[in-house]
């Protein structure tokens, strides 16, 4: 009887943990759609582009066209990259309890709740939206578990300790490392069980809190542990199940295009239409943005990226700014963790970006990306 009393109550807890995981995206969204609206402005339609030669790249270059609701989709994926670079900045230099777990929670849910709201004009995209779906409510729970750890244990030995010790020092700068590894690498790449035993590896100096040192050691060596697990049956998953990702994105351009990608590293030029511009392949995600102000300063100007002619431009400003031509806000918040500084996304016509990211940088925006598809 005792043995049968046991495995009920084991049933019913997990039960009851399935469906709290279950309830953490429907909560998520009421609480996203609740706290956010729609945007208010649109952008002018582009002029069309030579309809022929759109039409011959998207026949003779495989994976020319993308789907155009992904410049929306993508983002989220993007928010929790940005959260990870907010908190290694935070913890360099302040204690991991202050950090603000819960509106980085909450701001996941709004930034997908906008997102779905500006690609509901497109076809609904079932696979990316699941995939942000368990994302969104891995992000939730991390960070969920994060804030009642650090300010409990964590807080506790913070006292003990008085002041970072070594193991600090180390997982703040783990967690540079990681965001910085998060601008071109999926985030289940990360060596984490590297990263493990170089935090169990590490010497305590004889004037650091012990206490301290090993509550780290124990708490994050388990939690890279996880980690490492979870990110392990990702990547199995994926593997079996899914397509490798395109790594590439092909750009439709104007002006001298052939002698601005000269010099670009993994760029190569496709084809040359005279008047009309020409085409070049390159990486995609951070590199790719690093790259279009550098071609917009030799004179390269846009026709198409990814086969679309409407993309997604976030930028950091101290203040509100307002929209260059050829665009619209369609979101500006405050960082969380760093109050003052705003994050603001724009719309943008993809053939007005040579003159717009001009004018943001002249109005002291720093462009922060360019989501391509």
């Amino acid at each position: 009887m005792f043995g049968l009393r046991m495995i009920r109550r084991l049933v019913k807890a997990i039960v009851y943990l399935v469906v709290l995981v279950l309830l953490i995206p429907v909560l998520g969204l009421v609480y996203g759609f609740a706290t956010t609206s729609a945007p208010e402005s649109e952008i002018a339609s582009a002029s069309p582009p030579p309809a022929a030669i759109g039409e011959r790249l998207r026949k003779e270059i495989p994976g020319y066209q993308r789907p155009e609701e992904s410049t929306y989709l993508t983002y989220p994926e993007w928010a929790i990259v940005y959260a990870a670079r907010e908190y290694a900045r935070f913890v360099a230099g302040r204690r991991e309890s202050g950090f603000p777990y819960w509106a980085y929670v909450g701001r996941f849910w709004q930034d997908y709740a906008t997102m779905i709201r500006a690609s509901s004009a497109y076809p609904f995209n079932g696979e990316y939206h699941l995939m942000l779906v368990v994302i969104g409510t891995s992000h939730t729970i991390e960070h969920v578990l994060q804030w009642a750890y650090e300010n409990s244990v964590g807080r506790l030995t913070e006292w003990t300790s008085g002041s970072p010790v070594t193991a600090d020092r180390y997982l703040a700068a783990t967690a540079a490392e990681y965001a910085a590894f998060l601008d071109q690498v999926p985030w289940y790449e990360f060596p984490y069980a590297e990263k493990r035993a170089g935090l169990i590896a590490l010497a305590t100096p004889p004037d650091e809190d012990a206490i301290r040192t090993g509550e780290r050691k124990a708490a994050y060596g388990l939690a890279y542990a996880i980690k490492q697990a979870y990110a392990d049956l990702i990547r199995s998953g994926l593997a079996a199940s899914s397509a490798p990702a395109e790594l590439d994105i092909h750009v439709w351009a104007k002006g001298p295009v052939g002698e601005a990608v000269s010099g670009e590293a993994d760029t190569a030029l496709e084809g040359d239409f005279g008047a009309d511009g020409a085409v070049f392949v390159t990486r995609r995600y951070q590199v790719f943005t690093d790259m279009i102000p550098r071609l917009i300063a030799k004179g390269v100007s846009f026709v198409e990226i990814g086969g679309n002619d409407e993309i997604l431009v976030t930028v950091l400003s101290d203040e509100e700014i307002g929209a260059p031509e050829g665009t619209a806000v369609l979101f500006s918040y405050e960082l969380p963790a760093q109050p003052g500084l705003r994050r603001t996304g724009l719309v943008a016509r993809v053939d007005a970006l040579h003159t717009a990211i001009p004018d943001l940088a002249r109005n002291n925006a720093h462009l922060e990306h360019v989501y391509d598809y």
